[in-house]
């Protein structure tokens, strides 16, 4: 799913916070096992999406993030919310509103945007070194199976798992330095904004991708 950088003027989305609120303290696998619970809430119903809300919101405040920041980054993901919200909820024969496909749709994109506020929190006071650990805490308390002993014995499913998750965060870092040039030449148009940086983003992501595959070979790490 396409989500465009959206520019803050204090932070790029998905970026480490420093601060020292209890989110930041938490363990990380508990951090883990609640943005998991929270990005299931679209498919639970409306109380739960609320009740997502909620707390992301709680926890925002008690972090010091206003949580309208947690949605930095999510300007094309909303466009395409609005647009699929706005396909269910017409009816084609005959043409007229369906107020229970409107309502499913408002829900649901409600949902999507509580997940995506709720993994913004969680990379906003989660460091890449906390993350790793506390994989490899459960990597650890849940042995793999017998194919999979070199990632055990080594301890690089871990170190695999969070350099995924890195790549994130990472993402959004990329499509605002992009966007940020792109503007600066006067590149009209959101639509034309991001099929402009779209491109620009995938082929620096696949080259850091190319950078950490072989740095990591270098310390031979490969698997």
């Amino acid at each position: 799913m396409l989500l465009a950088g959206l520019k803050t003027g204090a932070r790029t989305p998905w970026s480490y916070r420093s601060g020292t609120s209890f989110l930041h303290i938490c363990p990380g696998g508990v951090k883990i096992l609640f943005l998991l619970v929270l990005s299931a809430s679209p498919l639970l119903g409306l109380p739960a999406v609320a009740a997502a809300a909620v707390f992301v919101f709680c926890c925002a405040a008690a972090a010091e993030i206003k949580p309208w920041e947690l949605l930095a980054g999510s300007k094309s993901l909303v466009m395409i919310l609005a647009l699929t919200t706005a396909v269910r909820a017409l009816r084609t024969d005959p043409v007229s509103l369906d107020p229970g496909g409107l309502a499913g749709g408002l829900v649901f994109s409600l949902g999507i945007l509580v997940s995506f506020s709720s993994a913004s929190l969680f990379f906003s006071v989660t460091t890449m070194m906390e993350l790793r650990r506390s994989i490899e805490t459960v990597e650890l308390l849940f042995r793999l199976p017998a194919g999979y002993g070199t990632l055990r014995r080594r301890g690089r499913l871990s170190l695999v798992l969070a350099l995924m998750l890195g790549f994130l965060p990472r993402f959004f870092e990329l499509w605002e330095n992009a966007e940020t040039a792109i503007r600066a030449r006067a590149c009209g148009g959101t639509l034309r904004r991001i099929t402009a940086v779209l491109p620009l983003v995938t082929e620096r992501m696949m080259e850091t991708a190319a950078e950490t595959a072989e740095a990591l070979e270098a310390r031979g790490l490969t698997v």
